[in-house]
């Protein structure tokens, strides 16, 4: 492990007040309760005046205004700061291409600032993976990308423009699926009507996939920039690698609360016509057909940066926490059926 010998370093976070960096922010600020007082976190937003930014004052040394769409901003930002974690927001507008700019200017920004560690929060190329598969003829590309051949393009849009940070001192930082998805995104257990029983539906099959807190990520990102000999390097996060059984057994368990698992397949997922719901399908696909790839990713087995991010969180210990979003009720049998069960019918 590297000693940070040489003073107080800068830490710039970015998108301060969402999931990764305010979990990012969360954690050098406990690390500072803890005593190590190596860094100061400089939170970066497009609206200090937010109640977002207003709420995590108390937790950063400053609190600055700057937006990822002007590359000016962003080099103020930045000025003076040793390390930056870079994350963007596909889903804000769910634009690969737009996303794709936006990493660039702030690839350009961070280069101007001078900035010595960047950790970006990144995901691998779904299609480089497609283009050298036999199977390649059954993939379908989502509307839209046709030109570009994204198969996964909240994926492949960032893994395109991460290869051009190699020029730049960075820690490509891979997460996985967070817990969090099951609130935020609707994607925790469901049912048709009253009469049926809860389910979680994923294109996974009896594949094990990697699974992340939201908090685990602030807490990895915070214990890479403790370490510089990870600059030029790949760092995953995971919290549990689980199947959609496994995952619909503990809300069954936390919950109280029968929750199957259906494994449909990839194209009837894309066929519910939510937004992004062809892309989510690929990444599902993707993750299955190079699942030891993908899990590996995510493994760490350096012991002292495992030791510096600390436990991790179970899906069961994030249900229990979260119990109150998860509002399964009984299933109700129907009044017919009941009558039927009481005379022997």
């Amino acid at each position: 492990m590297v000693s940070l010998s040489e003073g107080t370093k800068t830490i710039a976070v970015m998108g301060a007040t969402g999931a990764q960096g305010g979990s990012t922010v969360k954690a050098f600020h406990a690390l500072k309760e803890g005593g190590n007082n190596d860094f100061k976190v400089r939170a970066i937003t497009r609206d200090p005046t937010s109640e977002k930014a207003k709420a995590i004052e108390s937790l950063v040394d400053e609190v600055v205004k700057a937006d990822s769409n002007d590359e000016s901003s962003m080099v103020e930002a930045f000025k003076g700061c040793h390390g930056a974690f870079i994350v963007t927001n596909f889903w804000e507008d769910m634009d690969a291409n737009h996303e794709m700019a936006v990493l660039r200017k702030i690839k350009d920004a961070a280069t101007k600032a001078g900035v010595k560690h960047i950790v970006l929060s990144t995901l691998e190329s779904a299609k480089d993976f497609v283009d050298q598969a036999e199977n390649e003829e059954t993939w379908k590309v989502p509307e839209g990308y046709e030109e570009s051949g994204f198969y996964v393009p909240h994926f492949d849009g960032k893994a395109e423009v991460t290869k051009e940070y190699d020029e730049l001192p960075v820690t490509k930082f891979y997460t996985s699926f967070y817990y969090e998805n099951f609130i935020n995104f609707g994607m925790g257990p469901s049912r048709q009507s009253e009469k049926d029983a809860y389910a979680l539906t994923f294109p996974l099959g009896d594949v094990k996939m990697p699974v992340v807190a939201v908090s685990d990520i602030g807490k990895a990102a915070c214990a890479i920039f403790q370490d510089e000999s990870l600059i030029g390097k790949s760092v995953g996060i995971q919290s549990e690698v689980l199947t959609g059984k496994e995952m619909a057994d503990v809300f069954s368990k936390v919950c109280g609360q029968p929750v199957h698992y259906y494994a449909v397949p990839t194209d009837v997922y894309a066929s519910f016509g939510f937004p992004g719901a062809a892309d989510l399908a690929n990444m599902f696909r993707f993750k299955v057909e190079n699942a030891d790839n993908f899990q590996a990713a995510r493994m760490i087995d350096d012991i002292e940066l495992l030791e510096k991010i600390g436990k991790t969180t179970t899906l069961e210990e994030w249900v229990i926490e979260n119990k109150d979003s998860f509002q399964l009720n009984p299933t109700k049998v129907d009044d017919i059926a009941s009558k039927d069960d009481k005379t022997g019918v």
